[in-house]
């Protein structure tokens, strides 16, 4: 219960974030938009900065500098806070760089988000105790293949890649890989990535319609799906639907 009430208040809080991005620069919404900070140089003027980036976040007045802030986008990470320091009397540009400490509390708020969506997707993929079947390698050879799927994010934009392979000779091997982004152009936004992967041995029982499938990981948990076709080269594991995407990649 106290997790679901986090992933609440974490998506009412992304909600407002992205709400707030609608009003965003498009300049630095742009997917990798943090290569225009190669047309910045020393002396530019506030205007001319402004015309490259679009409208700022936040910005503030200290002492004899101006510091603004944008959200730039780099491919895999997110939206970056960047400070743009000018001197507060004539606005022009002296420096700029990412501010990381902004950055790592983005990535704090991100983690309560991924903690939950993982625990929500590994609870919709199935799973129980070791599977008490005979295997039936018939079927094992019917089935062999690289499988792929890709599930969009309910929070935020992004979404995983996963790929399992079930080779002939009864072994599997999957990965996986996200990116999760939200609040494009807000001072909230945020963004991660992230790389996965797996093996270990299966076995199946049924027919060439629907049946079960085991899979034992190599530290020897076993999780156990109900499979049905779909039809041509789809096939479902659990609830998730998967493409076939070619020869599995067995060692």
């Amino acid at each position: 219960m106290k997790k679901s009430h986090l992933l609440l208040n974490a998506i009412m809080l992304t909600g407002l974030f992205m709400l707030a991005g609608c009003f965003s620069s498009q300049q630095t919404m742009k997917l990798n938009s943090i290569e225009l900070t190669n047309q910045l140089h020393p002396g530019m003027s506030y205007d001319e900065v402004e015309s490259l980036l679009g409208k700022p976040k936040t910005s503030r007045t200290t002492a004899d500098r101006y510091i603004v802030r944008w959200n730039l986008q780099e491919i895999w990470k997110g939206y970056i806070p960047y400070d743009m320091v000018f001197n507060a009397h004539d606005k022009t540009l002296i420096s700029w760089a990412e501010n990381s400490k902004a950055f790592d509390q983005q990535q704090a708020q991100l983690a309560v988000v991924a903690s939950a969506m993982q625990d929500i997707e590994s609870s919709q993929n199935g799973g129980g105790p070791s599977a008490n079947f005979q295997n039936d390698p018939e079927l094992m050879k019917y089935f062999q293949g690289a499988y792929y799927h890709f599930s969009s994010s309910s929070v935020g934009t992004g979404g995983t890649e996963r790929e399992i392979s079930l080779c002939p000779n009864g072994r599997y091997s999957s990965s996986s890989e996200s990116g999760y982004g939200g609040g494009a152009g807000t001072s909230g936004a945020w963004g991660t990535a992230s790389q996965g992967g797996g093996g270990g041995t299966w076995k199946i029982t049924g027919s060439k319609k629907s049946g079960t499938i085991a899979m034992t990981d190599n530290s020897g948990t076993t999780t156990t799906y109900e499979y049905s076709v779909c039809g041509d080269g789809c096939i479902y594991l659990g609830d998730t639907k998967y493409g076939y995407n070619g020869d599995p990649k067995c060692n």
